[in-house]
């Protein structure tokens, strides 16, 4: 994508125009000049030196044995933002205590106590950790502030999970442990099927992987309107997943010609429309990811009773029992109407407005992300 240097007043001269055959400058700018800002400034080095040195100290840990540890979150998924160093971790455990660890003893107060051990060990090592019931995600997590370089600091949320592929010696485990996750929940008679945090947490290396293994086009994008949300609405709508925010984009992915010119502002365009649905509640967002890691929409519909009286519904891609949007306890309330709100606006600025308009303007939401990603570059 080629960069395009523009004047404040071509920038204003700048109209969306989507009729074939004609003048393509928005476009031309939006491909080279703003999706490559989701970019810049993101910085793999630091969260990864934060896993790293995690990672290596809950290998000694004495209170459980670890099979791996995967790498999620924003930063697993290849949808970090500018300026976010929060990394999510999922240590998949074979043992606590000593005791080989099967998928049905992972009760919520087994993950608790488990949690507890594990903090006081880390404390005993001198980390600064929290145990948090409600994370951004996950309930039940350790929170740790890791110190990279001597001055930068990391939160890393940690996830015990289960393993439920122990002694497999499949080259793929997150592959082989989804296909067994999941051939237990198809083989329970539907009215019997319900959400489990535990198995939702056990799914991890799944759901990166659909997220990871999309197009760069549309990551840029779902980082896009991540870093809409992340400094243009999130002091007044806290709480929303960005998880969430990703899914949404993949789905309306699927209903955009990712091979035409206009992809990426369609794709962004599509995905308000799409969150504008679901944040209003007429919409069940489901991402059909696939044979290989996901469900169909029959299937998903088959678990509906699990969650057809949330008001909002996006759909887990793996897990079709997991609302994304499911209500929240703990005081955790996300403005859903304001969010739909936030996106029928945006909506209108890119579809009525000039590029000028959508980078600066006081009415476009945008504005401070593409401040805070850095100014598009202006001859």
């Amino acid at each position: 994508m080629e960069v395009i240097l523009a004047s404040d007043d071509d920038l204003r001269r700048m109209y969306l125009n989507l009729r074939p055959g004609e003048e393509k400058s928005y476009v031309s700018y939006f491909n080279g000049n703003v999706l490559p800002l989701t970019v810049r400034g993101v910085l793999d080095a630091i969260p990864q030196a934060a896993t790293d040195k995690v990672h290596e100290l809950l290998a000694s840990c004495p209170k459980i044995k670890m099979d791996r540890v995967h790498v999620g979150g924003s930063f697993g998924r290849r949808t970090l933002v500018r300026g976010a160093f929060d990394v999510d971790l999922t240590v998949f455990v074979n043992s606590y205590n000593g005791q080989v660890m099967r998928f049905d003893q992972w009760t919520e107060q087994t993950l608790i106590n488990m949690q507890r051990d594990v903090a006081a060990w880390l404390r005993t090592k001198g980390w600064n950790v929290v145990e948090v019931e409600y994370g951004a995600h996950y309930k039940n997590c350790l929170s740790v502030t890791v110190l990279v370089n001597g001055r930068v600091e990391v939160e890393v949320d940690i996830k015990l999970a289960a393993n439920v592929v122990q002694g497999s010696q499949e080259p793929n485990r997150g592959k082989a442990q989804r296909d067994a996750l999941m051939a237990a929940l198809w083989d329970t008679p539907a009215a019997q099927r319900r959400a489990d945090p535990a198995r939702e947490a056990a799914l991890a290396e799944a759901l990166t992987a659909v997220v990871k293994d999309t197009s760069d086009r549309v990551k840029s994008v779902a980082r896009l309107l991540k870093s809409w949300y992340k400094y243009g609405l999130k002091r007044d709508i806290p709480h929303v997943p960005s998880v969430l925010l990703e899914v949404v984009t993949l789905a309306a992915a699927g209903q955009v010609n990712m091979d035409a010119r206009e992809a990426g502002v369609l794709l962004l365009l599509k995905a308000l429309e799409l969150l504008d649905a679901a944040a209003s509640g007429r919409e069940v967002v489901v991402l059909e990811a696939g044979p290989k890691w996901g469900y169909t929409r029959a299937q998903a519909n088959s678990c509906a009773h699990v969650w057809q009286w949330d008001a909002v519904k996006v759909l887990h891609p793996i897990d079709p029992t997991c609302n994304l949007a499911r209500p929240k306890t703990g005081g955790r309330v996300i403005y859903w109407s304001s969010l739909a709100q936030e996106a029928r606006d945006l909506r209108d600025v890119i579809k009525t407005r000039s590029m000028w308009d959508l980078l600066y303007g006081s009415s476009s939401s945008l504005a401070p992300a593409i401040q805070a990603m850095g100014a598009a570059a202006v001859a």
